[in-house]
């Protein structure tokens, strides 16, 4: 089995409804918004570490992309569905703009990242794989920002 990044955008008032209601999370991820939604594969975890130099956590604005701020209360196959209010997912794309790619291309280190899912760091294309989702994680949460919708994360 594998573990796949999967973001979605949503209207603020369906993340709170979700909130209350947070059942039907799988229907509303994979069907109702796939429209919104961007899968990152398994980068997820080399983007975190990437953006933040940690396997989990970090600081600022940064160590949401991945990990959203607040889970929901529904689990999933590999832990909760965490969720980002519109409010702050435009100091998030603002983040990920502000980043260079230079700095993150020198934090890349394949033997630093032994800890790192899915560790096959050291494949001659992960660098580029990695800033390629990147990229369409700053396209996905910049949209998100104009459309100030919030963002649910799925890890699953």
């Amino acid at each position: 089995m594998s573990m796949n990044g999967y973001f979605v955008a949503v209207p603020q008032p369906e993340l709170d409804a979700l909130r209350q209601d947070p059942e039907d999370v799988s229907t509303f991820l994979y069907e109702t918004h796939a429209d919104h939604a961007l899968d990152v594969g398994k980068a997820w975890h080399g983007l975190h570490f990437l953006l933040t130099g940690t396997v989990g956590g970090g600081s600022g604005p940064l160590d949401t992309v991945v990990y959203g701020r607040t889970p929901l209360d529904e689990k999933m196959q590999y832990g909760a569905v965490m969720a980002t209010d519109a409010a702050d997912v435009p100091a998030i794309a603002a983040a990920l703009a502000a980043v260079p790619d230079a700095a993150l291309r020198q934090r890349f280190d394949p033997d630093a990242m032994d800890d790192i899912y899915p560790s096959a760091w050291d494949e001659p294309d992960a660098l580029d794989w990695l800033m390629e989702n990147l990229q369409a994680l700053r396209a996905f949460y910049r949209d998100a920002a104009a459309a100030h919708h919030a963002v649910v994360i799925s890890l699953d």
